[in-house]
């Protein structure tokens, strides 16, 4: 299983899929991804709280590459947090992002925020988290594919995806996806 997971990243990180991209249901999504993570062993003890605007507007997207970016976020988040923690999954309309265009203008977009009290990610390390290979949890835990898979994914999808993060406080992940 292992072995077929690391393929899988690779292919996916060496020949990125395009998007197939139709109208989604972000909230649902997002219930549909918090409901698998919760089911997952590394969640036992663990909180996994949701605040989804019932009223976004509909994305176009790809649902199924948008879930795996969800997933492997929650994911990296249930590593990093203790048995007891909590990881926060947020979205909102905002009309405050950049706009793609470059041109200094802003357009609404939607907001999905994973946020979790971990240990957080070392200052040196927040330059290089979405650099292919790069990883901090140790031989044979991670491929350190996943964190640039997911911003291949999310550019794909003419968003951003940022973090914050503060050693022993935990981390945060902003995705701005655009409503149209």
């Amino acid at each position: 299983e292992r072995i077929s997971t690391i393929v899988t990243q690779f292919l996916t990180f060496a020949k990125p899929p395009q998007p197939s991209f139709g109208e989604s249901d972000l909230p649902h999504l997002l219930r549909e991804v918090v409901t698998l993570a919760e089911q997952d062993s590394r969640a036992e003890g663990k909180n996994l709280l949701l605040y989804a605007d019932a009223d976004l507007p509909p994305l176009t997207m790809d649902a199924d590459q948008i879930k795996q970016v969800i997933m492997n976020m929650l994911v990296n988040a249930q590593h990093a947090i203790g048995k007891d923690g909590t990881i926060k999954v947020t979205t909102r309309l905002r009309y405050d992002c950049p706009s793609l265009d470059g041109e200094g203008k802003t357009e609404p977009m939607v907001n999905i925020t994973i946020e979790d009290d971990g240990c957080g990610i070392e200052e040196e390390h927040l330059t290089r988290i979405f650099d292919p290979f790069f990883t901090t949890k140790g031989v044979g835990k991670g491929t350190g594919l996943g964190l640039s898979v997911s911003h291949g994914t999310i550019e794909a999808h003419r968003g951003t995806i940022e973090v914050k993060s503060e050693v022993g406080e935990g981390t945060e992940f902003r995705i701005c996806l655009p409503t149209k």
